[in-house]
C-alpha cells in the first residue's frame, strides 16, 4: 500500500542557503503519516479518542538532494506492522520525479491513560490490513 501526499515549499522552512532546512522534513514526514492514517479511516483525532497514543520512537533520514523554496515534495509512504506494539513508515520524498530524502519512522502505541505500552487497536490493524495493495491518493 502506497499513500502519496504533497507540499509545497514555503519560504519559512528555508535556511539562509535557499534550501529547505533538515528540521523541516520532520513536519513533512508527519503531516505525511497523518493524512495516511486518515485516508485508511483512522484519523489521529479518533486514535487519541478511543485511548491510543502513537509517539515517534525512532526516525531516520538519508538526505540525497536538494529541496528549494516554493518546489512541489511529494511523499510517498509504506506502512509496516512491526509487532503487536509498533508501526513503521517507510517514506521517500520526491522533487520533480527525482528522490531528494528517504526517511523511516517508527512508532509506539501508548494507553493514553497509563502511557504505557499497549497492542495497536484491532481498528487501526483492520484498517491496514483491508488497505491492502490498494494506492491511497491525496
Amino acid at each position: 500500500m502506497v499513500h502519496n501526499y504533497r507540499v509545497r515549499v514555503r519560504y519559512g522552512e528555508t535556511d539562509q542557503m535557499g534550501r529547505v532546512h533538515h528540521a523541516s522534513y520532520l513536519h513533512y514526514l508527519e503531516a505525511a503519516r497523518i493524512e495516511m492514517l486518515r485516508d485508511l479511516g483512522c484519523p489521529y483525532t479518533e486514535i487519541e479518542l478511543q485511548g491510543f497514543l502513537l509517539p515517534v520512537i525512532d526516525l531516520s533520514i538519508k538526505y540525497k538532494g536538494a529541496v528549494l523554496y516554493d518546489d512541489i515534495v511529494s511523499v510517498q509512504t509504506t506502512v509496516m506492522l512491526k509487532g503487536r506494539i509498533r508501526i513503521g513508515f517507510n517514506c521517500q520524498l520526491f522533487v520533480h520525479d527525482a528522490i531528494v530524502s528517504e526517511a523511516i519512522v517508527e512508532l509506539a502505541c501508548l494507553s493514553k491513560e497509563t502511557l504505557r505500552p499497549v497492542a495497536l487497536p484491532e481498528f487501526l490493524l483492520r484498517a491496514i490490513q483491508d488497505a491492502g495493495d490498494s494506492t491511497l491518493q491525496q
